[in-house]
């Protein structure tokens, strides 16, 4: 008999997980407490920065090269699946770097990238304007300037790569409970059961991919403060055509410019509890930053603007496994910039371990971390 599972979150990594599963032949059920597919991932980028598996050894590198390794069957699949274009581009990325600090942080990076045989150079002036023409009057107003392409960066189109998930999901027999909050979890000799709709229900196996508000959804599992809500703002521009072709990064703000013309600026970082909401100040910075790079982006038309809520751990790994103590609860979360480019090696993992199939890529380092004294245990098993 095929086991079940309910998955509560219907992201980047609730959708994957729950189309993974099915493909697997799990009953699976996907609760959201919006509507799918529209919370923090639907307001990503969509930038997917350069990985490399088979020579990574960090956690967080192996799960990135796994995840990236995934993507492009991913999209083809989803693609040929649902109709549903994720427009999952190799664009490559350009890395700007204006002061000394950040030519040295840059160094660092692309050292520690060639360490991984991850391929980066860095540009002469007639490389940066053959590649980039819009960037020409940034370089030349700029001194001490310096540029560097990375060709295996990629931009999915985030919005649709989720469209394209759900539909999938449904397609693979996924039910999906949307506008619906899970209000609280306990556990009962050992299992965990959730409350939503007036009622407490369980299932072989239930799986919170519920972002920034895993930590909330009970007192009982200890990770209240395991998950910080970080606020990102982004800003959407309109030009007629696109006037960059690769991802323009700088430090933690970037720009990327869909086939369309629209045009993406981000992000900040700004701990904000869990208000959503953009305000003025940064959104000019934002604009004030893409002006100083592109200023053709002037008369760009300014669509419109947001921002998200990024899962954020106190040790920068996601979470992603079994609450000790608890045999059919697992969690995949806190993710924080990062839940788009990992959501296909993060469903992997999940829809390994409840297969009962060892991983690909070691798994310790994103164990479930409290910062509580009790144990989950111990509150499982009295409950």
């Amino acid at each position: 008999m095929n086991k079940a599972v309910t998955v509560v979150g219907g992201g980047a990594i609730g959708l994957s997980t729950a189309w993974e599963l099915s493909q697997r032949g799990f009953i699976v059920t996907v609760i959201d407490k919006g509507v799918t597919g529209r919370g923090t991932s639907w307001a990503g980028a969509g930038i997917l920065p350069p990985a490399n598996l088979k020579n990574s050894y960090d956690p967080i590198d192996r799960l990135r090269g796994l995840s990236h390794t995934l993507f492009p069957r991913w999209a083809e699949k989803l693609k040929a699946d649902t109709g549903i274009d994720p427009e999952l581009k190799r664009c490559g990325g350009l890395y700007l770097a204006e002061s000394a600090g950040e030519i040295a942080a840059m160094s660092g990076m692309t050292e520690y990238w060639h360490e991984m045989s991850i391929e980066c150079n860095q540009l002469t002036a007639d490389e940066i304007l053959d590649r980039e023409p819009a960037l020409a009057r940034w370089w030349h107003e700029t001194s001490n300037a310096s540029v560097w392409h990375v060709p295996d960066e990629y931009q999915l189109r985030s919005p649709r790569y989720l469209q394209a998930l759900a539909a999938a999901c449904r397609q693979s027999g996924v039910s999906f409970f949307e506008n619906t909050d899970v209000t609280d979890i306990r556990c009962l000799n050992g299992n965990a059961e959730i409350q939503y709709e007036g009622h407490w229900r369980t299932t072989d196996n239930i799986v919170l991919t519920s972002g920034v508000w895993t930590g909330q959804i009970a007192a009982s599992l200890e990770l209240e403060l395991s998950i910080v809500p970080i606020r990102g703002q982004m800003l959407l521009l309109k030009t007629a055509s696109p006037l960059v072709k690769n991802v323009i990064n700088m430090g933690q703000r970037y720009i990327l410019a869909r086939e369309d013309g629209h045009t993406l600026i981000g992000s900040n970082e700004e701990e904000s509890g869990f208000e959503l909401g953009t305000t003025d100040s940064v959104l000019k910075s934002l604009l004030e930053f893409a002006l100083h790079l592109l200023p053709e982006l002037k008369s760009a038309e300014q669509v419109k603007a947001w921002s998200g809520l990024r899962p954020m751990t106190f040790d920068g790994f996601p979470m992603i496994g079994r609450v000790p103590g608890v045999a059919n609860l697992h969690i995949a979360a806190g993710h924080h910039r990062s839940g788009l480019h990992l959501s296909p090696g993060t469903a992997v993992l999940i829809a390994d371990m409840l297969s009962e199939k060892i991983p690909d890529i070691p798994v310790d380092a994103f164990q479930i971390r409290k910062q509580q004294p009790n144990n989950a245990a111990r509150s499982c098993t009295n409950t």
